[in-house]
């Protein structure tokens, strides 16, 4: 007992695999709210992704608009990059935890 802490331990094993399931997921949802949005860009969900595209914090995130907000480019750019960019940052970190555990 370190610290008057008791708590369980995870290993590095369980939270490559832990992460690797936040990636899966992260993978998912951001395709398929980018589907979602895509293919009903006027129903709630598509006015709330075009008003953040269009307002100054998206603008400082995103970068200015080319087009309109409802574009498949600007979507891509609003949700899919970004999907892209978490998962793949999950997906290296699992494979580093699962292959340095698998190697000692």
């Amino acid at each position: 007992m370190r610290d008057g802490y008791a708590g369980t331990v995870l290993s590095e094993l369980t939270v490559g695999w832990l992460i690797l399931a936040a990636a899966l997921v992260t993978f998912a949802g951001g395709l398929g709210l980018r589907s979602h949005v895509g293919s009903r860009p006027n129903r709630r969900v598509g006015r709330m992704v075009r008003r953040f595209r269009e307002s100054a914090v998206g603008g400082v995130l995103y970068g200015p608009i080319a087009s309109d907000a409802r574009d498949p480019e600007e979507l891509d750019q609003t949700i899919l990059m970004p999907t892209i960019v978490l998962g793949c940052g999950f997906l290296l970190t699992a494979i580093f935890l699962i292959g340095y555990e698998i190697l000692t």
